[in-house]
């Protein structure tokens, strides 16, 4: 009767995970198949030959310049989930964190379809060294929800610039509910992370401010002096929207096309300097390559450093 009962929960379970599975590789058709819908309205507005042509007078010294600031950003991102790792008595190493962090932009990046980065992250360090899931799944999220945060703030600091005295006072009030109410959240669902909130909330800021920064030096690459404070909330919004489409592909994109409609920008220009952006994003990305090559001599090093 109890091996029934076993059999039974088994089959529950396989049912669930395939299901999960399902649904999984549903969503990540459906953010490739809005990436592509978007690609092409933009691309139907502007002929990828205009964005080629405009590529051809590209300053390599300001590209190279963004690519840094983009690489510092992610650097500081794995020095980021560092601390929520670290909260959990996960104490991975730096240089494996690091290894492992680009290894999950490649999956998210170039497999669509297939496993997410933070959930290879996840699979990876429960293997390896047994540590709970739920814990690892409650450090990744709210790794990302204070991005996510850090985001929505710098997009009210950005349109402060561009509003009325009256209006300055409710982004400031909202800005600071926002933070407090994601504070207070944090507290009650998941309190062993409130002594580090503020911390990694700053790192956060600072993380997406590099990325400012990169997005700036390409567009200077390609011409742009001024009115950057429209493509800097331009470029934050896109950043949270990004999560419908796959790998932010499309998404940021269209928003500049959309956004020229209603401010004094380029929009070839803006469009041609977010495809940029894409493209520094894939060469880091393609880091994972060499690591996931060498997989067995990365997991044996992890292995070695399980006690740090």
């Amino acid at each position: 009767m109890n091996r029934k009962i076993n059999d039974l929960s088994i089959s529950e379970k396989l049912r669930v995970l395939e299901k999960k599975n399902t649904r999984k590789v549903f969503i990540n058709i459906l953010k490739i198949l809005i990436s592509i819908a978007l690609l092409y309205f933009v691309f139907v507005k502007i002929p990828f030959h205009d964005i080629a042509k405009i590529w051809s007078t590209v300053n390599v010294f300001y590209v190279a310049s963004g690519a840094f600031f983009f690489l510092a950003s992610q650097i500081l991102s794995t020095k980021r989930l560092e601390f929520y790792l670290k909260i959990n008595d996960f104490n991975l190493s730096f240089r494996s964190n690091l290894e492992l962090y680009f290894l999950g932009m490649f999956y998210n990046f170039f497999i669509p379809g297939g496993i997410g980065g933070d959930a290879y992250k996840i699979y990876i360090l429960n293997k390896n060294f047994n540590w709970n899931i739920k814990k690892l799944t409650s450090a990744i999220f709210n790794d990302r929800l204070s991005g996510l945060l850090a985001i929505c703030v710098l997009i009210l600091i950005s349109s402060m610039f561009l509003l009325s005295a009256q209006l300055v006072v409710l982004s400031l009030i909202m800005m600071i509910t926002g933070v407090l109410l994601t504070f207070f959240i944090t507290k009650k669902l998941f309190s062993i992370y409130q002594t580090i909130f503020f911390k990694t909330f700053l790192i956060s800021v600072l993380i997406q401010i590099l990325q400012i920064v990169c997005f700036i030096f390409l567009l200077k690459s390609l011409g742009i002096k001024e009115n950057y404070k429209i493509y800097i909330i331009t470029f934050l919004g896109s950043s949270i929207l990004s999560l419908i489409s796959f790998a932010g592909i499309g998404v940021r994109e269209f928003l500049f096309l959309q956004a020229s409609k209603y401010f004094d920008f380029n929009t070839s220009v803006s469009v041609s300097a977010s495809l940029l952006f894409t493209v520094v994003t894939a060469f880091f990305s393609l880091l994972g390559i060499i690591l996931l090559i060498k997989n067995m001599n990365l997991f044996k090093i992890r292995n070695r450093k399980k006690s740090i």
